[in-house]
């Protein structure tokens, strides 16, 4: 790194100076129950601090407690998003880089992230050759590896946070760049609401923008837990996805205009599989027939997905398709066996789908069927399984509309 680098010195640079040399590994593993539920808390307490500087440091806090890291600090950028300065560390090795301003640029892992908006996960600095070059080939780093992630507000970079050093030795992976995404994604929302505060309330028509801000932050947050839950299951990889689409159109098809509730429907439908995570994988990806011990422990999923959402207040409203999306018009459904109205119009709308996006789907044991085939069972089953006068607003929408729904789903996906 050349010596000039603004306000740094050559301890400071040895620790920041780590660029990115090998692609991140593959993992597939889902977020275990007790990171679920430790995301969700930590999205809520961040969102209650208006002091910045505890704000902050809770931030910091919070980030390595995710990943189970040594330390770490955090970095704010100037107004002109030309430099950043570092706000907090935590840790023996952050020792002295408080206060340490650096330019946003390629140089070092820091800048570059910032630069780029791309996260970086590092496991082995030492191969780094910037790295080594900078300690001669010859001592060893205080830091061994690293995950840095971008602080984003919109199409703005605000800063970085940056991890180092599993206290169990381990690697990060997959998963724990994921969670500390979305955990950093609140945070910038955080701190950006707190300057706004600080800054003596400024127009009503900014703080709007802050709270919708906030909650595309929380849309973004499920999203990424869905998607660690999807890794699970092979079988239905995208499912989430996909029925989240076809929910919130056939909900407008049924008559459903208002906002906050086609919000609504679209967390539930994005999070009825939630309870899926408390399900052995045994069971979850058993390729063959579930016997009756297995079947009983299948069908809690609902409510357990329920339970694992009650107390969380910007989802209450999302519960009915988490809890009652397997209830079928008929009474036949499970967990309550619920007929007819008494299963919500939204897990009603849900479940046609739902259903809808399984017979078309591809599965290991299942090929997937067209669309005229998945119309001809809807009709079957209307009245039996599924609401009728859902299934006729599914069928008012043109085949090319609910083709292309699709299509833009599986492009997603990659």
């Amino acid at each position: 790194m050349p010596d000039n680098a603004n306000g740094l010195d050559t301890s400071q640079r040895e620790q920041l100076l780590q660029l990115q040399t090998r692609p991140l590994p593959i993992i597939t593993e889902s977020s275990s129950l007790e990171r679920l539920s430790r995301l969700y808390e930590i999205v809520r307490s961040l969102n209650s601090i208006t002091d910045l500087d505890l704000l902050l440091d809770q931030i910091l806090a919070s980030a390595a407690q995710m990943v189970d890291a040594r330390g770490g600090f955090l970095m704010l950028a100037d107004a002109e998003g030309k430099k950043m300065k570092c706000e907090v560390t935590s840790g023996g090795a952050t020792v002295g880089l408080k206060g340490a301003v650096l330019p946003i640029d390629q140089r070092t892992v820091p800048g570059m992230v910032a630069f780029s908006g791309v996260p970086y996960v590092e496991n082995d600095v030492s191969r780094s050759p910037y790295f080594a070059s900078q300690n001669n080939g010859n001592k060893r780093s205080a830091i061994n590896k690293l995950i840095c992630v971008p602080l984003r507000v919109q199409d703005r970079i605000t800063g970085v946070v940056q991890v180092i050093d599993k206290v169990t030795g381990e690697d990060f992976d997959a998963d724990d760049r994921k969670l500390l995404e979305a955990m950093a994604d609140t945070a910038a929302v955080a701190v950006e609401n707190v300057r706004l505060y600080e800054a003596e309330r400024k127009k009503t028509d900014l703080l709007k923008r802050a709270y919708e801000e906030l909650h595309n932050t929380y849309q973004a947050t499920l999203q990424a837990l869905t998607g660690l839950l999807d890794s699970r299951d092979t079988a239905t990889r995208g499912h989430s996805s996909r029925v989240v689409a076809l929910t919130m159109r056939l909900a407008k098809a049924v008559g459903i205009i208002d906002p906050q509730r086609l919000r609504t429907i679209e967390q539930g439908a994005l999070l009825h599989d939630v309870g899926k995570i408390g399900v052995a994988d045994a069971i979850l990806r058993k390729p063959g027939p579930l016997d009756a011990v297995e079947w009983s422990e299948m069908r809690a999923h609902p409510e357990l997905g329920y339970r694992m959402l009650k107390n969380i207040e910007f989802l209450k409203d999302a519960l009915p398709i988490v809890r009652y999306h397997h209830e079928r018009y008929n009474g036949t459904g499970y967990p309550y066996g619920l007929e007819g109205k008494e299963i919500p119009l939204d897990a009603r709308i849900f479940a046609v789908a739902d259903a809808f996006d399984a017979i078309t789907s591809e599965r290991p044991y299942k090929r997937a069927r067209t669309y005229e085939q998945a119309i001809a069972i809807l009709k079957e089953e209307a009245g039996k399984f599924f609401d009728p006068n859902v299934v006729a607003a599914f069928i008012k929408v043109p085949k090319e509309e609910w083709l292309e729904i699709l299509h833009r789903a599986y492009e997603a996906e990659g």
